[in-house]
């Protein structure tokens, strides 16, 4: 699966350049299913053991699950490279795994390679778990664990391949509508399925909590909640690159705000700016050169005490290319730069003079004003 990157997460490992995290939610999932194959798949299929063998069993199976769901993440992940599309991360959550790209790509065609790499991944791993399971060098207890491995891998794959976006089989299906169609269409066709299919998966998981299956039940239903939301974000991200196709920084930035000079101090920039304005940040000027930005946040990290001893200078962002866009830079790219900082605001540079203030705010305007005139 490919989306959005997650919260609350730990890196754990740079693959191929890539960085890896694992979301906090991913520790639910992990104890479950080790949970899950100790206490109720091996007992069920190898009796007579002890609980410790089960256990171990279990808990190994299940970090191998999940690294599964990285090699099916990493296919998408090189498919992607392969085509001059950055990887962002590869994040492990409660649902599997998402690799971030740092854009869409640019046709049907390179979508549908793109997407088909994860399911691919997957059907291999199985292929290979499957003959695993059939050495008799491995013992019972490995035959075991390769055959489950086998089972989930097919699983992942199949499930993946179901044409409902953002799952692969949606981004297979909007790779191949896409040139006939348009990017837009194709999307927006794909998201519904998508929608349809989460629905589906909710319907299913309600009417398993009325049949007593408790568990199964509530997991359904939290995966088709996940998809709904997703791909209702994917249709919302298709309307915004409508919405904003082919708009420039110089259309949304203020040409009018305010600056602060950086020798002052925090508290008295609390008082007389942010608490009488309102506003969420500041471009920074020392004499007439822009040198940073001062966003609410980094008043708040420090104590009020301090406030009055640290300087606006001490507590902003320097400048950085992170913080910074030019005027005709594609307000799209901006504002992605913009979520990508954590700033709500980006200064506009031009020839290094500080000629406008883009904010989320401004960005929003835009797009209300474009879809409404649409």
């Amino acid at each position: 699966m490919r989306g959005p990157g997650s919260h609350a997460a730990l890196r754990v490992a740079r693959v191929f350049g890539i960085p890896v995290f694992v979301h906090a939610s991913w520790l639910v999932i992990f104890v479950l299913v080790a949970w899950t194959l100790a206490t109720g798949y091996f007992p069920e299929r190898h009796p007579n053991l002890s609980s410790g063998a089960y256990w171990a069993r279990g808990l190994i199976t299940s970090l191998l699950f999940f690294a599964s769901i990285l090699l099916h993440e990493l296919g998408h992940s090189m498919v992607a490279l392969r085509h001059g599309i950055p990887i962002r991360s590869i994040t492990l959550f409660i649902f599997g795994g998402v690799a971030r790209l740092a854009r869409d790509p640019q046709d049907g065609r390179t979508e549908l390679k793109i997407a088909a790499a994860g399911p691919l991944v997957s059907l291999l791993l199985g292929v290979v778990f499957y003959s695993a399971s059939t050495v008799s060098a491995l013992g019972e207890a490995g035959a075991g664990v390769a055959r489950y491995l086998a089972f989930i891998n097919f699983a992942v794959a199949a499930f993946n391949l179901v044409p409902a976006f953002p799952l692969d089989g949606g981004r297979l299906l909007r790779g191949l509508l896409w040139n006939a169609t348009g990017k837009g269409r194709a999307t927006r066709t794909a998201a519904r399925a998508g929608t349809v299919f989460a629905y589906f998966l909710v319907a299913s998981g309600v009417l398993m909590l009325l049949r007593g299956e408790g568990l199964a039940g509530v997991w359904y239903v939290l995966i088709g909640w996940f998809l709904r939301e997703a791909s209702t974000g994917a249709y919302r991200d298709v309307r915004l690159d409508e919405a904003l196709a082919g708009v420039t920084v110089a259309d949304a930035m203020l040409r009018e705000f305010a600056t602060l000079p950086s020798g002052l101090s925090l508290a008295e920039a609390a008082r007389e700016h942010f608490l009488r304005t309102g506003y969420g940040g500041y471009p920074v000027l020392r004499a007439d050169d822009v040198v940073g930005l001062l966003c609410l946040r980094d008043v708040l990290k420090r104590s009020p005490e301090d406030r009055a001893t640290t300087s606006v200078q001490a507590a902003m962002m320097p400048l950085t290319p992170a913080i910074v866009a030019a005027p005709g830079d594609p307000l799209l790219k901006a504002a992605s730069q913009m979520a990508e900082a954590g700033t709500g605001r980006l200064l506009v540079m031009d020839g290094g003079r500080l000629t406008g203030l883009l904010t989320l705010q401004s960005v929003l305007r835009q797009v209300r004003v474009r879809e409404k005139l649409a």
